[in-house]
């Protein structure tokens, strides 16, 4: 009788024990940055904003260009017809390497420019999002939430998508 009751104290232990560990759990979550983002009309305007800025960027990367190009057809033209010495042929030569590296130096100091305001436009957005990322984990209880959209998650059957909740945190 004595072991009757310890096996069935033990098993109603055990049972307690479990319920208790699922109840306790940890929670986790998913969503989708990228589309979130991309929902937003703050991302909207800091890309509008961005693409006013590549444009100007653009248009003197245009006029460099096209500089260059009438400065080359212009020498072509002149040595094909021989106005110019071997010796001025083999300065304006230089002249126009130099303005290619400087079209290409340009293009890169703009890319750089570019990346920069790209990060400066966004970087209050991100960090009203994960805001109301953090908020949202704290009130529902959530021990992590996976980003789907950077390809980091692995397995996501077991999480619960939290974009609504992001969004209803942001007034969305």
């Amino acid at each position: 009788m004595i072991r009757k009751t310890s096996f069935l104290l033990t098993t109603l232990l055990c049972i307690a024990f479990t319920l208790s560990a699922q109840t306790d759990a940890p929670k986790y979550g998913h969503m989708n940055l990228g589309n979130l983002l991309d929902e937003l009309p703050q991302t909207t305007a800091a890309e509008a904003q961005l693409r006013v800025f590549a444009d100007s960027l653009n248009r003197k990367d245009s006029l460099l260009t096209s500089e260059f190009q009438a400065a080359y057809l212009q020498l072509k033209k002149e040595y094909d017809e021989g106005q110019l010495t071997p010796v001025q042929a083999q300065q304006r030569q230089a002249v126009l390497e130099q303005q290619r590296q400087e079209i290409q130096n340009y293009e890169q100091g703009a890319q750089q420019l570019l990346e920069a305001k790209r990060g400066e436009l966004l970087q209050p957005i991100l960090g009203k999002v994960n805001d109301a990322i953090a908020a949202v984990a704290k009130k529902n209880g959530f021990l992590m939430i996976f980003d789907i959209s950077s390809g980091s998650l692995l397995f996501a059957s077991e999480t619960i998508d939290v974009t609504a909740l992001v969004k209803k945190e942001l007034g969305l």
